[in-house]
């Protein structure tokens, strides 16, 4: 049984995605991914979980914006009440 790779370079997250590998970085820009670099390794890479999350995406386009919401409300939760003039 082969074991899944943690991180899987562009060429390979775009084949198991279906697209082209400008399209990924679209996707990577819009969703605001970071990749990942290794040292003494030029190539850029995507964590399996990334990978998992932007398919989810593709086929539930929706679910897009799902993790900005929790970003707004976390942010509003922070921010103290205004005091009252």
């Amino acid at each position: 049984m082969a074991k899944e790779k943690e991180y899987m370079n562009l060429d390979e997250a775009a084949e198991i995605l279906g697209i082209k590998r400008a399209t990924l970085y679209k996707y990577m820009d819009k969703l605001e991914m970071k990749p990942v670099k290794f040292k003494l390794d030029r190539r850029t890479y995507l964590s399996q979980e990334q990978v998992k999350r932007l398919k989810e995406i593709l086929e539930k386009p929706w679910l897009a914006g799902k993790d900005e919401k929790r970003k707004d409300e976390k942010r509003s939760e922070e921010k103290p009440d205004s005091p009252a003039a």
